[in-house]
């Protein structure tokens, strides 16, 4: 199983009028981790730019477990959960040293530029394969 793992900082754009990070900015944080991972896995031109299919994400969960504040360091970690016909989960896994302050899991979809539903790319399949 390959998982990557992204250093990042609290920004003070990241928080609330309490101090901790605002709920949306662990989704934000998922997201700088998953690109990184799927150039990892499938290269810098393998899914920007010119292609036949999007991938959009269709489920999005996260559950908080320890406060993040700025200017706290942290590490968000990304693999491939699962592969579907047309599908990829994704989990994740922030940490504060050894702390588990956020878990997670996002599910992309391979449709074509229509909107309909297709099987994953098989670029893209081989690399989640290679993955897990």
């Amino acid at each position: 199983m390959i998982t990557h793992v992204e250093r990042m900082r609290v920004n003070w754009v990241d928080t609330d009028a309490s101090g901790l990070i605002h709920y949306t900015a662990a989704l934000r944080y998922f997201e700088v981790a998953e690109h990184a991972f799927l150039r990892r896995l499938v290269g810098q031109g393998a899914l920007p730019g010119d292609r036949p299919f999007l991938f959009p994400r269709v489920h999005v969960e996260a559950d908080y477990k320890a406060p993040l504040r700025y200017p706290d360091e942290f590490e968000c970690g990304v693999r491939v959960e699962r592969i579907g016909r047309s599908s990829t989960t994704f989990a994740f896994e922030i940490r504060r040293d050894a702390t588990i302050c956020i878990t997670g899991r996002i599910v992309a979809v391979a449709v074509d530029l229509a909107g309909a539903t297709i099987p994953l790319p098989a670029p893209l399949r081989d690399a989640f394969q290679a993955a897990l």
